[in-house]
């Protein structure tokens, strides 16, 4: 128990409160002096943001353009004629005026691009064009997924579209180029008008009414356009800013994207079956938005084809019938996971319980790798960490994800942290004792030496400061933790921003660290030469359920990042399945069944093999006390039932025969269940309380 403040402690506390007090305001200061220092006199912007009368102004100027604009006049980049029949290839998919198409395409499309390589005008300057193209690999082929968002308007045969692409080269980066798109959805033919530019450019959309094939479609469009401008409009009007101050909109956006091409997508959704009627196909969607339990057509594959020409870049990316899903469906996707994921936490929880059960005592959590439990806890954080991230980047699914979030939070803060402070305080002391201490009982004929006295290490001290602190050792172990997800983290931003052969080096390493976490317990059980550290369930139940989450990513082709298969999981499965193996064999043959004893230190063999003057010798016992004899019959004396010896003796072929005794150092036999139960509770002998070391 603490003792009461002494005044040193209360002058130590008062000197510190004014100078906490004295920070907190300096740092308020500070901050009010960032906003004076953003204006100068005349209320103009010193940063050069654009401000909220400016953004005004410039919508009503780009409104002007729109309507002043003419079907095929002043075209800033007309399509060249080796483009015009990839697109010919593409309206042809619209078959005949009874087609059916899907109207609200709110959701993901994830597809492969190639590079059709059209050619260059010799007009052209190649200069100018290399740099455009910067480094990304345009050869092809790579692959891309589009994110959009459909927007009623009051035209009911068009929808306004916005969202983003994310293309990648044939190296396959998780990272890509992240593009911006804007445009227009004809629903009755399934035709999409995108404009695709990089990440924090404006979308030109005098160029995007330039795409459309007809002064009608034209007219059509450029009135939903003006219809978004004037929402934008009135939202800027309504927002509670002055005139003179930047809004949101102007806030710097640094572009990561690796090359300054513009895009020209045009989209072509491919048709339902025929068999669907339209009404069927737009209750399935109203179902979808509104769920009301009202049973509806199996929902048909959503599929696209698009020809992205890019004018500055001179480039045709072409991809096929690239699957969509909707967002609803994907959201629905998404809660499964997180609740399939919460259910997995659960069932770790219990695992892990039943594993503290299995060792309650200092004996048994001494043959536990103190490792092999970290990195399950480390492994858990970072899920955690992802889920509660999902949860709150998307918040139609942040229930569902926050539940699998908190489930893992106390699987890893609970009951992991608490397992592994207990391991690490009962195995701290293993630095400085000896492996094998000596018998307690020391021989009365010879004189002590240096020999047969304790280690200093092994006399118990008065307590000191430098004795385990409760507080103390819950601090370093969570700083512990802390710092391998930070660096964790680190090494996985470093990998997803640079080239995939990187990426692919820094996850296969994280991957094979993390999940050779049965490692270090297969080597404690060699050095100390313990069995049964874990229980069997334990192991089972980890090593299958750790497997899930590289088994979904990696093989299943339908995930939800769209992560690509590959056949280098079942690598990983068969890792993990060996090292499980290699346990269970350690258990049933001993913990050194597989490595020559010329590597190994020497410890005691509780599994030796019986001669004909030591069965004798079992028969006969010695009332004497004489240490080198067997001071016991056949019968164990724990469960007082007779030992089978008859397969253990006279040869050393039959190992798994020899597994069913055990014999101590002081020369008793036991069952090997019996004392391998006992010593769980005390590494003492039952019959002599001699020492007994840990197996």
């Amino acid at each position: 128990m603490e003792g009461p403040p002494t005044p040193a402690n209360d002058q130590q506390e008062t000197t510190q409160r004014p100078q906490m007090n004295r920070s907190s305001l300096y740092m308020l200061l500070f901050l009010f002096s960032l906003l004076f220092f953003n204006f100068s006199d005349d209320g103009t912007v010193r940063n050069g943001k654009p401000t909220k009368a400016d953004l005004l102004e410039e919508l009503q100027l780009e409104k002007e353009i729109l309507n002043n604009l003419t079907f095929g006049v002043n075209v800033s980049h007309p399509l060249p004629k080796s483009v015009l029949e990839p697109l010919q290839n593409l309206r042809a998919i619209h078959e005949s005026s009874s087609s059916v198409y899907y109207h609200n395409i709110t959701g993901i499309f994830r597809g492969n691009w190639e590079n059709r390589n059209i050619s260059v005008p010799d007009n052209a300057n190649k200069t100018a064009l290399d740099e455009a193209r910067s480094k990304f690999k345009f050869e092809g082929p790579g692959s891309f997924s589009i994110n959009l968002k459909a927007t009623e308007t009051m035209n009911e045969d068009i929808n306004y579209m916005e969202g983003y692409v994310r293309i990648k080269d044939h190296e396959k980066s998780d990272y890509g180029a992240l593009l911006l798109a804007g445009g227009v959805h004809f629903l009755g033919n399934g035709s999409l008008f995108l404009m695709v530019v990089p990440d924090g450019n404006p979308i030109p959309l005098e160029d995007l009414l330039h795409m459309l094939p007809t002064n009608k479609t034209l007219v059509a469009a450029r009135e939903v356009i003006d219809e978004q401008i004037d929402k934008r409009i009135n939202e800027l009007e309504k927002e509670k800013y002055w005139d003179w101050q930047p809004s949101d909109e102007s806030s710097d956006r640094s572009n990561s994207v690796p090359f300054t091409c513009n895009f020209q997508m045009f989209a072509q959704l491919h048709p339902v079956p025929s068999s669907i009627k339209e009404s069927e196909l737009l209750e399935f969607e109203r179902e979808l938005e509104h769920p009301l339990g009202v049973s509806t057509i199996y929902p048909p594959a959503l599929l696209m084809s698009s020809e992205m020409f890019s004018p500055n870049c001179n480039l045709l990316l072409s991809s096929h019938k690239q699957a969509g899903i909707k967002i609803e469906s994907y959201y629905n996707k998404a809660i499964t996971y997180a609740g399939i994921a919460s259910v997995i936490a659960v069932i770790q929880i219990f695992s892990l319980i039943h594993q503290m059960e299995y060792t309650p005592t200092p004996s048994s959590v001494s043959n536990v790798s103190y490792w092999t439990i970290s990195m399950q806890a480390v492994m858990d954080g970072y899920l955690c960490l992802l889920f509660l991230t999902t949860g709150v980047v998307i918040e139609n699914v942040f229930i569902p994800f926050a539940t699998a979030a908190f489930f893992t939070f106390v699987l890893v803060s609970i009951f992991g942290m608490r397992y592994l402070l207990v391991v690490w305080r009962i195995q701290r002391p293993e630095s400085v004792r000896p492996s094998t201490p000596p018998s307690p009982v020391p021989d009365s004929n010879r004189t002590p030496d240096t020999e047969n006295l304790l280690p200093v290490a092994n006399v118990r001290r008065p307590n000191t400061n430098e004795e385990s602190n409760p507080q103390r050792d819950i601090t370093y172990l969570y700083y512990r933790l802390y710092a391998v997800l930070l660096l964790g983290l680190f090494l996985f931003y470093q990998s997803v921003t640079r080239s995939a052969l990187v990426q692919n080096i820094i996850v296969g390493s994280l991957g094979f660290l993390f999940y050779s976490f049965w490692v270090p317990q297969i080597v404690r059980n060699v050095f100390r030469g313990c069995r049964h550290p874990l229980s069997h369930r334990y192991i089972a139940v980890m090593s299958i359920t750790r497997l899930s989450v590289p088994l979904y990513f990696y093989g299943c082709p339908n995930n939800l990042v769209g992560h690509e298969t590959t056949l280098w999981v079942w690598a990983l499965v068969a890792y993990i399945g060996l090292q499980v193996v290699i346990l269970l064999l350690q258990d049933a043959f001993g913990p050194r069944f597989f490595v020559p004893s010329k590597y190994l230190p020497q410890t005691y063999n509780y599994h030796p093999i019986i001669s004909t003057d030591d069965e004798e010798a079992i028969q006969e016992g010695d009332e004497n006390g004489d240490a080198k004899s067997v001071h016991q019959s056949r019968d164990c004396a724990i469960c007082m039932l007779p030992i089978d010896i008859s397969h253990g003796k006279h040869t050393g072929l039959n190992v798994l025969s020899r597994t069913t005794y055990m014999i101590t150092p002081c020369h008793h036999m036991f069952h090997t269940e019996c004392l391998e139960r006992w010593m769980r509770i005390k590494l003492e002998c039952p019959v002599c309380r001699a020492y007994l070391p840990a197996c």
